[in-house]
């Protein structure tokens, strides 16, 4: 229902509709007058102030004036601090003996959603019939604007409008800046305000004054936060990832460095969560093992185990695939967590080593030699017996076997020493050893060091034709026996001396030497190439382990050739 006069504000024009009793005809003459602050008053035709940017409609019984912003006979002026642009036209239509004067003046706020109450004309009062809101042109009742949060509050002549963030009816509009999600709030707002000026003979005229804007807030930061929910009784890390909005997804995480594969977490023991608020907003929850591959963990003493990681989650908007980052860096420590406990005994024929393993120790730390783990499957390949309990394993370890070091041999005894490690079972990092020196008797026996060191103990008594100890050699005559007593030999010789030979078979290193005349003695030493250091021209030989050594005995009985191999 239309009222007596209608004034719209919109966002790049505004405009009044008036009524008109007279019926235009051809010999009719229009014209607008516009009157200044200053008192000022200029006059205009039709086509002069479509010129000018306003645009006049008549119907049969209305009249449409509109006019665009900023035009040059429009004033700003404020209202209690709000601007407001202001035109006072008139429109004069000259009908034969009658002239009609018709105040088509506007007036509409330039901020996006103060309006003022109407100013009382002389001899008049004013009444406010009704103020409404609505959203994309369509008013919504008392219920539907109360239940979306809209306020409409009058402080003196102003009424200022408020919009929750967010409300039905607008929208959200987002985008990534500087690494930061930032958000706006954007809806298109109309304001209604029916309000009548009474005049002191009970006349009055009423007034439809409407504003139709679209609001947008400035661009508000909608930084995530994480929060450490990690309890160390559980050895499990917990972390919420929340103030995720609705358009936003958790895309990738990377856990020092490595992507997490979100996808295959529950098979793999982790877990990536979401949480959906009641606002829309959504959360997440990481669940993390202390035992995960990824996980850093370092043994600080005492019992103390620190557990750590560096998390940096991707989250992305959508559709437009923005992305940005938070990252967050979260330890726990786990106490009474000791590493196991290597003692060690010395035997007749080898060494004993007892491993205590407390609790949880056995997931955290691995017993080795040298690069190897201890496991059932190396005793057996080497010699070693190897026994298990619930709390404690025992090593015994027969001389002579992998992995010795051998030193200050004679012929009465020598030392051999052997060392167990002890590493971080994930990151193979050695932590501690732990290393038991024993005296062994001597016998016939060949030792292979890392150094290229041959060191050989034979009976040649016992060949035959039987020959004396001290006469033996090596293919050198110059090379004869370090000691002797008078019933056994002991050689020792570097790899570049006394006609050493050396062989590269495949995965292995030979040296060579011949020992003895008449009734020869071959004795090798081998060693892995994956552990040679060095073997150059110059016949210097280095190794990361010791070898180990064969001797082969040809001996003439009864005029056959006899060949025995002792290792």
């Amino acid at each position: 229902k239309w009222t007596h006069r209608e004034i719209i504000c919109e966002e790049d024009y505004m405009e009044v509709r008036t009524p008109i009793i007279a019926q235009r005809t051809a010999s009719s003459v229009w014209q607008l007058m516009v009157l200044q602050s200053d008192g000022q008053v200029s006059s205009m035709s039709i086509s002069e102030a479509q010129q000018q940017g306003y645009s006049l409609t008549t119907t049969a019984h209305r009249v449409v004036l509109r006019s665009q912003y900023k035009q040059p006979h429009a004033e700003l002026i404020m209202v209690d601090g709000v601007p407001m642009e202001v035109i006072r036209i008139s429109l004069f239509l000259k009908q034969k003996l009658m002239v009609m004067m018709i105040d088509v003046s506007m007036a509409c706020t330039v901020s996006k959603f103060y309006t003022d109450t109407p100013e009382q004309e002389a001899g008049a009062g004013f009444e406010s019939r009704s103020v409404n809101l609505g959203v994309e042109g369509l008013l919504l009742d008392e219920p539907t604007t109360a239940a979306r949060g809209f306020s409409v509050v009058q402080q003196g002549h102003l009424i200022q409008i408020g919009v929750p963030f967010g409300a039905e009816g607008g929208y959200r509009k987002s985008l990534v800046e500087n690494s930061v999600y930032k958000e706006m709030y954007v809806i298109f707002l109309m304001y209604e305000h029916v309000f009548s000026l009474l005049y002191d003979d009970g006349s009055s005229i009423d007034t439809r004054h409407r504003m139709l804007r679209v609001l947008d807030t400035p661009l508000l930061c909608r930084p995530p936060f994480s929060f450490d929910q990690t309890t160390s009784d559980d050895q499990v890390f917990s972390v919420y990832l929340g103030n995720i909005p609705a358009d936003v997804l958790l895309e990738e995480v990377q856990i020092n460095g490595k992507q997490l594969m979100m996808s295959e977490g529950v098979g793999l023991g982790y877990s990536i969560s979401p949480i959906v608020h009641i606002n829309g907003s959504r959360a997440y929850e990481l669940r993390l093992p202390f035992e995960d591959t990824l996980v850093y963990r370092m043994y600080l003493g005492q019992g103390v185990v620190q557990y750590s990681i560096d998390v940096n989650f991707t989250l992305t908007i959508m559709p437009q695939r923005a992305s940005y980052y938070h990252h967050t860096f979260i330890t726990a420590r786990v106490f009474n967590t000791f590493p196991p406990e290597i003692t060690a005994q010395c035997s007749d024929g080898g060494l004993t080593f007892s491993v205590v393993r407390p609790p949880r120790a056995e997931s955290l730390w691995e017993v080795g030699i040298n690069h190897e783990p201890l496991t059932s499957q190396l005793a057996e390949q080497r010699g070693y017996r190897l026994y298990n309990d619930t709390q404690r394993t025992t090593l015994e370890v027969p001389v002579f076997s992998i992995g010795y070091n051998y030193e200050d041999i004679n012929l009465s005894n020598f030392y051999g020493t052997f060392k167990l490690v002890l590493r971080d079972s994930k990151t193979l990092e050695v932590q501690t050893s732990t290393s038991k020196r024993c005296l062994f008797n001597t016998q016939d026996m060949i030792v292979c060091s890392a150094d290229g060191t041959m060191t050989v103990v034979t009976t040649p008594t016992s060949t035959w034709p039987t020959l004396q100890p001290e006469g033996t050699t090596l293919l050198d005559p110059t090379c004869g026996p370090k000691q002797t007593d008078g019933a056994r030999v002991l050689f020792e010789f570097r790899p570049d001396s006394c006609g050493t030979r050396a062989m590269v078979r495949i995965q292995k290193m030979c040296k060579c030497k011949d020992v003895v005349q008449f009734s020869k003695l071959t004795v090798r030493c081998f060693y892995p190439l994956s552990g040679l250091n060095r073997l150059s021209v110059d016949r210097i030989f280095s190794s990361a382990t010791p070898g180990f050594g064969s001797v082969k005995v040809f001996k003439s009985i009864k005029g056959q050739s006899v060949i025995n191999d002792a290792n």
